[in-house]
């Protein structure tokens, strides 16, 4: 149907603001105090974990593979800045994957770091009954470690539904992670004081022998579970609001400071629980009986002996609130993960439906939480490292790939940060340590394959599961192509209705019995936000509208019948008379020329800024069955049959559909809301 034009001038409309109907969701904006916390809790937390598993076969080398992995670390966070801030958007290596490739290569790095987010999880909340062991070694035991670490995952679910994860809570967040700084700089300090031995270092070391060539790989690829939480920073993208060159700093001094500080950390481990001669070769109880707390195993070696007992109570003190938040840290980061998976869908809508009151994908989340307590249920740390690595590996691979493609595929796109060190490759700008790093990783995917038999099959089967998955939704419900973009906004995942602002109503008039009913529906809903309206706020408004069809034989100026123009007029005076029976509502009238009626309805809802359309809908009939049993039906009238269904497919704001009394009844219709059109 053609676009209405009407043959009169419209009436002069106060221009209306722009009103948001539902505000982004989980969203929020970050300066730098807020992205070094973020960043930080994000990242720094995996020291508590993670040193056990890697000394357990790197021995006396593991603080320079430490090291190694920090340079993987560094040169991997300069990409994701790089493609967070030029993308600006939630989902790491996915949503680079996505720019730079298509949705199945996208699929394909965001399945991978799923299970990596769970891993985490599983890996934080298990340390937490260790950490605690200090006030009962009982604590530690299997009933106990599983019963903690599940509440601490079902405690992290909760708060990630009510939306309290960081919101408002800057300062305490800050202050845990200063304390957390703190504390590991206080075991390097404390360390070197109390049990400074660098002999200790090299006594085991006979290299590619002790550890072997295989330990070393295997030990350097899951050192980068240290840094576990590049992904979920990268998450922050979105919400990142500070200057480039606040940007680059914070880049910079976190890049490399966070390697310095587990290195060292590392070199004050093994000096003071040292590798020792074994019956079945080197090793450290690093690796064995303090493996699920390092730390706390480290500072208990530390003497004197209340030395050693203030270090541990600080560790308490501090670790356990900070691997609980790295527990939150991670569910929040898989449960937006799986939102975004779904906005792009490549997964069902509802996994990441958004909980109406607190905006948060709820069913994730709590899918999240059962996933990461069957992890726990094992409690073996050995083996969730090692799953980790392939997770990882082929994420950070993906997202390396991706950044350096971008560069050739748009080279001219705004890039707030930018990794240096180019170097010219067929006219486009390649960043050097993005080039090694792709390699790098690719290179230790590969040695997982090879060389962590658990985390292949377990991989690969993750992996094959979810490609199946992707596919048979992809084609079967979809019916989309695997690598084609397709996106849903925020709003199609919450049940949560945009609030409506009744301050702008059109309202159709069509001189029929039911106009009064109508208009004075309308009336109500604008005295009512008149009155609820602050003073000093823009007085609400009801726009009448006749809509005058005129038939494609005739121009829309064409002379009309005069009994048309008197009818149309008799109607808006009537209807006018109702309106303006509510006090402080401005009524507006106007007849309106169009090809039909509901073209011209819609035509005006536009021009006038409308916020919402109240307009009949067909009486109810008593006859159960409809107009096939002789109930009404069969015959729609133009002006709430036809009319009304365009306006519902069609309006660009809310439409009211009111529903007229029984036949026969004169009681008031009631408003029933229907979202209709692009709201």
């Amino acid at each position: 149907m053609s676009t209405p034009e009407p043959d009169a001038q419209p009436s002069q409309q106060a221009e209306q603001p722009s009103k948001p109907r539902l505000q982004p969701l989980l969203q929020r904006a970050t300066g730098v105090p807020g992205l070094f916390v973020a960043v930080y809790s994000a990242v720094g937390f995996s020291i508590y974990f993670s040193l056990g598993v890697v000394a357990d076969r790197g021995l006396g080398l593991t603080p320079l593979i430490f090291l190694a992995a920090g340079l993987l670390f560094v040169v991997t966070t300069l990409s994701y800045v790089e493609g967070g801030a030029m993308i600006r958007e939630r989902g790491g290596s996915s949503s680079f994957a996505r720019h730079a490739f298509n949705e199945l290569i996208a699929f394909i790095a965001g399945w991978a770091i799923l299970i990596d987010y769970l891993i985490v999880a599983a890996l934080a909340a298990i340390s937490v009954p260790h950490y605690l062991e200090p006030i009962s070694s009982d604590l530690s035991e299997a009933g106990w470690e599983i019963g903690i670490a599940g509440a601490v995952i079902v405690a992290a679910c909760v708060l990630n539904m009510l939306n309290v994860t960081g919101r408002s809570r800057e300062r305490p967040l800050a202050i845990l992670a200063l304390a957390d700084i703190a504390l590991q700089l206080a075991v390097v300090v404390v360390g070197v004081l109390a049990v400074f031995h660098p002999d200790r270092l090299t006594d085991q070391i006979n290299l590619f022998t002790s550890p072997d060539f295989h330990d070393i790989v295997y030990a350097s690829v899951v050192a980068m579970l240290a840094y576990a939480g590049i992904e979920a920073a990268s998450d922050l993208a979105p919400d990142i609001n500070v200057d480039p060159r606040d940007l680059k700093r914070i880049v910079s001094v976190g890049a490399l400071a966070v390697p310095l500080v587990y290195a060292g950390m590392a070199a004050i481990a093994l000096m003071a629980v040292p590798v020792v001669a074994g019956p079945h070769g080197p090793e450290t109880a690093l690796g064995h009986r303090y493996v699920e707390a390092p730390v706390l195993g480290v500072v208990s070696a530390y003497h004197p002996v209340w030395v050693s007992d203030a270090m541990r109570w600080l560790v308490v003190v501090i670790a356990t609130p900070v691997l609980f938040w790295a527990v939150t840290t991670a569910l929040l980061g898989v449960s937006r993960h799986i939102y975004t998976l779904a906005i792009n869908r490549q997964i069902p809508s509802w996994l990441g439906k958004l909980n109406s009151r607190h905006a948060t994908p709820q069913v994730a989340i709590a899918i999240s939480g059962v996933i990461a307590i069957g992890l726990v249920l094992p409690t073996n740390v050995k083996l969730l490292a090692g799953l980790y690595a392939f997770g990882a590996m082929l994420a950070i691979t993906i997202a390396q790939l991706s950044i350096l493609r971008l560069r050739i595929t748009q080279p001219d796109r705004p890039r707030p940060f930018r990794v240096p060190l180019d170097v010219e490759w067929r006219g486009a700008q390649l960043p050097l340590p993005a080039l090694l790093a792709a390699v790098v990783s690719a290179l230790a995917f590969i040695s997982v394959l090879i060389y962590h038999d658990t985390a292949r099959w377990v991989g690969l089967g993750w992996m094959t599961f979810g490609l199946l998955f992707y596919v048979v939704y992809r084609k079967g419900f979809e019916g989309t192509t695997l690598t084609k973009r397709v996106s849903v906004t925020e709003k199609a995942l919450t049940k949560q209705v945009p609030e409506v602002a009744f301050r702008n109503i059109l309202v159709p008039v069509f001189g029929s019995k039911l106009d009064d009913d109508i208009v004075s529906t309308a009336g109500r809903l604008a005295a009512a936000e008149q009155e609820e309206a602050e003073s000093g706020e823009e007085e609400t408004r009801l726009d009448l509208v006749y809509v005058i069809e005129v038939p494609l034989t005739l121009p829309l100026d064409a002379e009309l019948p005069g009994d048309i123009e008197a009818s149309a007029q008799r109607a808006l005076r009537r209807a006018s008379d109702v309106a303006e029976e509510y006090e402080d509502v401005n009524v507006n009238a106007e007849v309106v020329r169009a090809r039909g009626i509901g073209a011209g309805i819609v035509e005006s809802a536009r021009r006038n800024g409308s916020e919402a359309i109240v307009i009949g809908g067909e009486p109810p009939t008593k006859i159960k069955g409809g107009a096939k049993l002789g109930g009404i039906g069969g015959a729609k009238p133009a002006e709430i049959g036809a009319a009304t269904e365009y306006v519902l497919k069609k309006a660009p704001c809310r439409v009211l559909l009111t529903a007229p009394p029984e036949t026969g009844s004169e009681s008031a219709p009631a408003p029933a809301a229907a979202p209709a059109g692009a709201d």
